[in-house]
């Protein structure tokens, strides 16, 4: 098991991989949530300058709300998608298209607040595949879009991935699996393709527990199976 360290903020969750010049860590959150980010910093024995670069899993609030804060206070560089880069730039979120009953009434009754965010210009833009080992871990950072036109994902040589929204579970879904909230569900399923094939063993998800491989698999060959 890599060193893989969980902030559960409560709606989302942020996850930090150890390199040898410090942390990297896959998204920021709401911007309310940096109080309890830090503390959890702290909890773990991680000063903020020890972050490195953030990624942008996507170009939504509650992944990007707390970026322009967490740049002030980690100094860290920022790494987003060329097709959700302009959406940091205007502060705001990229479509969300939910896909359920109960998150087509999250996404009716949602505040403007939760999808707007403090604007910031990123600091690395990738258009497919960004080696990591600058930042002292043997990974990259591929696009996997579906969520949204610019979702990425972080898969490191051993096998682990942070795969933000490509999968979800609770609170949106009771158990982990393909997104409740998605531009194009079969992008999404092109793309846990692409994460299976690039051998991984474990994927962090935000909303929820680790989905397994095997379940991704599964859940694959069903939708394949009714296709046909």
């Amino acid at each position: 098991m890599e060193d893989v360290i969980i902030l559960n903020l409560g709606f989302n969750k942020i996850q930090l991989l150890k390199g040898k010049n410090g942390y990297i860590q896959m998204d920021a959150g709401y911007r309310w949530n940096i109080k309890k980010y830090l503390k959890l910093l702290k909890k773990n024995n991680i000063k903020p300058d020890e972050i490195k670069l953030i990624i942008v899993n996507h170009a939504h609030g509650d992944h990007a709300g707390g970026l322009k804060k967490l740049k002030d206070i980690t100094s860290a560089k920022i790494l987003v998608h060329e097709e959700d880069a302009d959406y940091l730039r205007k502060g705001v979120s990229t479509k969300i298209a939910p896909r359920t009953f109960i998150t087509k009434f999250l996404v009716w009754t949602m505040p403007e607040s939760f999808k707007n965010y403090d604007s910031i210009e990123p600091d690395i833009v990738i258009k497919d595949e960004y080696s990591l080992e600058e930042y002292g871990v043997k990974a990259k950072v591929i696009h996997t879009p579906g969520h949204t036109a610019g979702t990425i994902s972080l898969i490191t040589e051993k096998g682990t991935a942070f795969i933000g929204c490509c999968a979800q579970g609770f609170p949106l879904k009771l158990s982990p699996g393909l997104p409740a909230i998605a531009q194009d569900i079969n992008l999404v399923c092109s793309s846990w393709q692409r994460i299976i094939d690039e051998g991984v063993t474990e994927a962090f998800i935000s909303h929820g527990k680790s989905i397994s491989v095997p379940k991704m698999k599964k859940i694959l060959k069903k939708r394949r199976r009714v296709a046909g």
